[in-house]
């Protein structure tokens, strides 16, 4: 398939990236050493109170019979835009953490007993954002590549991901979209399998 490649960077580990990729644009978020996870932000480019919903995602896309709680096809805007933002075209893995929009930050470390500031996924996209004028209030997140299970008695369950170096997650733009990533510094569980990495970002147009 030929296509135009618009932006190519590594991503180093705890650090972020946002730009608008435009309707119809894809962009593809590879791993360059795999088991590692990012955190990815959507709003709509021309009006930043429509943003990603991960509970009306995963609930139309298991209506539609498009995904379940590990993977997904169509990321949906909140109530009562219910828009699709961008469609997953590729995915070599298929294992993601769809059910919650949370992300790591300064409590989710101090509750784990973590002293002193740690670098966070919530920081790291408000740092990448704060050119567009928006505000650390992150809304909801897709936890791309993030791998949890839940056991017996309903608790979630944090594991490795089981993404390989060369895997990657193709998402094309149905709007333009404001989209942030976030190379995840997590090292205080497996959620990066204990050591964070880099990761790839690509933005094409087909």
């Amino acid at each position: 398939m030929s296509r135009k490649t618009l932006q190519a960077l590594t991503l180093p580990n705890g650090e972020g990236w946002a730009s608008v990729v435009k309707k119809g644009d894809v962009l593809r978020i590879a791993e360059i050493e795999g088991k590692q996870v990012a955190d990815v932000a959507i709003w709509n480019a021309t009006d930043y109170k429509e943003r990603y919903s991960v509970g009306m995602t995963l609930t139309y896309n298991m209506i539609e019979g498009i995904g379940n709680i590990k993977r997904l096809t169509k990321l949906y805007s909140q109530p009562s835009r219910n828009n699709v933002l961008l469609t997953v075209i590729d995915d070599t893995v298929q294992v993601h953490y769809c059910v919650n929009g949370g992300m790591c930050n300064p409590m989710a470390y101090s509750i784990r007993g973590v002293k002193g500031y740690h670098n966070n996924c919530l920081d790291i996209i408000a740092r990448a954002i704060r050119p567009y004028g928006l505000t650390p209030e992150v809304s909801d997140i897709f936890n791309v590549f993030m791998n949890v299970d839940i056991d017996e008695k309903g608790v979630f369950v944090i594991k490795p991901p089981v993404s390989k170096k060369g895997d990657y997650i193709d998402l094309r733009a149905e709007m333009d979209c404001l989209v942030a990533v976030s190379c995840c510094p997590m090292d205080a569980l497996p959620v990066n399998d204990w050591q964070p990495k880099a990761l790839g970002i690509e933005v094409w147009r087909p």
